[in-house]
């Protein structure tokens, strides 16, 4: 379609439809620019949804007395032996917290403590929403896996409840 329609000599080309190329190429930008209008238009749309949306969420959020705590899944898992000094202990973990959720591991999906080593593996140098109980009351922390002067990079030990 963006081919050129003359030959070397500046002639045009004889084996194609000069006319037929040239409406093609219109009616090719033509649409492009209908497009380009209309997805003006959608973009302007979806902002003012969005921004409709978003003040009746502070008039919203601005009624409501008290914040409502989400759900807490259920714990799998017992943090036992934390050691001074290791990333579990300066994330603010303690023994016998027990553990609601790992990143994306929770209860539903625990299959073994396999699957907290691989969670731990993924997260190594990076945070990891914690989401415990510590004496009935739920808390969320983030735990950093890292290398430290002990062994692994948690510095905790977890039991199956």
């Amino acid at each position: 379609m963006d081919g050129p329609l003359v030959d070397k000599d500046q002639y045009p080309r004889a084996d194609i439809d000069l006319v037929a190329v040239r409406t093609s190429r219109q009616q090719l930008i033509r649409n492009t620019n209908d497009m380009r209008k209309i997805m003006c238009k959608i973009e302007t749309a979806l902002f003012q949804l969005h921004q409709s949306a978003r003040s009746q969420n502070a008039n919203l959020t601005a009624t409501v007395q008290s914040p409502v705590q989400p759900p807490t899944r259920p714990p799998f898992l017992r943090v036992h032996g934390v050691l001074p000094g290791s990333p579990a202990a300066t994330s603010g973990l303690k023994d016998d917290d027990q553990i609601c959720q790992l990143g994306s591991l929770h209860k539903d999906n625990f299959t073994g403590l396999g699957d907290v080593a691989e969670v731990v593996r993924l997260s190594v140098n990076k945070a990891v929403a914690l989401k415990l109980l510590r004496d009935g009351t739920p808390k969320t922390i983030a735990l950093k896996p890292c290398s430290w002067s002990g062994r692994g990079v948690l510095g905790c030990n977890v039991v199956e409840l």
